[in-house]
């Protein structure tokens, strides 16, 4: 990882990835391994995560450590999933057992106040197709071509996508609503 480091010419942008190699790396690599269940393949996934990392550091600040996670984190995962899809092997996309704890702190950092809270909760419980999409467009302000580059996927798939999850974000803070508005009359 540290030949990837060098080879970015900006010596800012050179420590930045460096910085995030070392506060990041094990976390990555136990989520890709979690999911591939092969350190090698995990490895792999990992690199490949930090050559797309690296090709996005302009999105990163490294001083809202939660958001840096939760980019790093939807990176590496979307890398192995695809990696295990090409082996044809199947992995369960609603697994959360190997990475439950990166993902918590990650929507908290949305939760300012009472309606983003609501927005939060709600993202939570989405596809993480949907969840990471919106996380990426929202969050980073990622472009629809970024988006795609990112998680390695064609941009009318994210502009699926991205209908998609708003529409089952709207379904379910309009489900919320109506179990409130029922919790609260009775």
């Amino acid at each position: 990882m540290i030949v990837l480091a060098m080879a970015i010419k900006n010596h800012d942008d050179r420590e930045k990835a460096a910085e995030i190699y070392r506060l990041y790396s094990t976390t990555m690599f136990r989520i890709a391994k979690g999911i591939l269940h092969d350190a090698h393949l995990a490895e792999d996934a990992v690199s490949e995560a930090f050559v797309r990392i690296i090709d996005n550091l302009e999105k990163i600040n490294l001083s809202d450590r939660n958001k840096t996670k939760g980019f790093v984190v939807i990176i590496v995962r979307h890398i192995a999933i695809d990696m295990l899809r090409r082996q044809k092997r199947f992995v369960p996309l609603d697994d959360h057992s190997d990475y439950t704890e990166c993902r918590e702190p990650v929507l908290s950092s949305l939760a300012s106040d009472e309606a983003c809270s609501k927005i939060a909760d709600a993202l939570a419980k989405l596809n993480r197709n949907y969840s990471d999409i919106l996380y990426l467009k929202i969050v980073f302000n990622c472009s629809n071509d970024e988006i795609a580059k990112i998680l390695g996927i064609s941009r009318e798939n994210v502009n699926v996508r991205l209908h998609r999850a708003r529409n089952a974000l709207k379904q379910q803070l309009l489900k919320e609503d109506e179990l409130y508005d029922r919790a609260g009359k009775k």
